[in-house]
């Protein structure tokens, strides 16, 4: 076993018992992968921006997207059913608060 291209480790207990750990050789990705954005601005038209976030920008995605969560910070949480999204965000960056990402 230790011959094995996933052989990561082992443990001799006794002289009759070994434990070997193996790793996966191919992780498949079937699960959404999930994140969030704020579009929370600190000024008094705050609720005018989320209300057009929601209404008119994300109403571009028609059937793909849904919302899931909203809370009382107008914090917006969506499922969309898309390629990449973050290429969606590069295309619109100035939509989104992209503050907690590097600039590249």
């Amino acid at each position: 076993m230790i011959a094995k291209q996933n052989f990561y480790n082992r443990s001799v207990f006794s002289e009759n018992l070994v434990a070997v750990e193996l790793r996966k050789l191919e992780v498949k990705f079937d699960k959404p992968i999930y994140m969030g954005m704020c579009i929370h601005h600190v000024y008094p038209g705050h609720i005018q921006d989320v209300y057009e976030f929601h209404h008119e920008y994300m109403a571009l995605f028609r059937e793909k997207c849904k919302m899931m969560y909203t809370n009382t910070d107008t914090s917006l949480i969506y499922h969309i059913e898309c390629e990449d999204v973050y290429d969606i965000i590069k295309r619109d960056i100035s939509r989104f608060d992209t503050n907690d990402y590097s600039s590249d």
